[in-house]
């Protein structure tokens, strides 16, 4: 029983070490930033690419073992099963490695807080992020300028109804009554943008 255990671990441990964990931590030493790949399906395309590159991994190791020649001690080529694990499992802690100092793995330093790395931004991010801010800031430009406008017509209809007679009062009415609506969209578009840009910042 623990035999046929052993047979299906170590069966599963080489189709895992062939098929699959070369090629992903290659992957996350390359695109170490989540949903650098995707936004939406990033960990699909991850193990999708993992698989196909882990292949490839494999293929060139082998290919390297093959040109060593042959072994003077065996009499047969350096393409066997320990040499190509051995490759294997040292190329995975190299990919590891690498994506761990570009901070693929975050969630590292919920095991000790100095294996903490984050991944670098890129140059489009700092671009798209800059670009972004700049839209707001406009934005909330013209919603000021909109906001100090509607209470202009705000008072100025006030003022005018008192001096009005009543047919004239009533248009000023409801033209200080729908510069009020107006008004509140506004005032709260712009709590809306404060906030998010506040919370972008801190």
């Amino acid at each position: 029983m623990i035999d046929a255990l052993l047979s299906i671990l170590r069966v599963l441990g080489a189709l895992l070490l062939l098929y699959f964990l070369p090629g992903y931590l290659l992957v996350n030493a390359l695109y170490p930033r989540k949903g650098e790949l995707d936004r939406e399906y990033d960990r699909l395309y991850r193990v999708t690419l993992g698989i196909v590159l882990s292949i490839a991994v494999t293929v060139l190791w082998s290919f390297l073992l093959n040109s060593l020649g042959v072994n003077p001690e065996t009499g047969l080529g350096y393409v066997a099963p320990a040499n190509t694990a051995a490759g294997l499992v040292g190329l995975s802690a190299l990919f590891f490695g690498i994506g761990w100092w570009r901070g693929a793995y975050p969630q590292l330093a919920r095991i000790h807080p100095s294996l903490a790395r984050t991944p670098a931004s890129s140059p489009s991010e700092f671009a798209s992020v800059e670009e972004r801010d700049h839209r707001v800031r406009l934005r909330l430009q013209e919603l000021a300028t909109s906001r100090e406008r509607l209470r202009r017509v705000i008072r100025d209809a006030e003022r005018r109804m008192h001096l009005q007679s009543p047919d004239a009062k009533s248009h000023f009415e409801a033209k200080r009554d729908q510069a009020r609506t107006e008004l509140r969209n506004i005032e709260a578009e712009l709590l809306k943008l404060e906030e998010e840009r506040a919370a972008e910042l801190y």
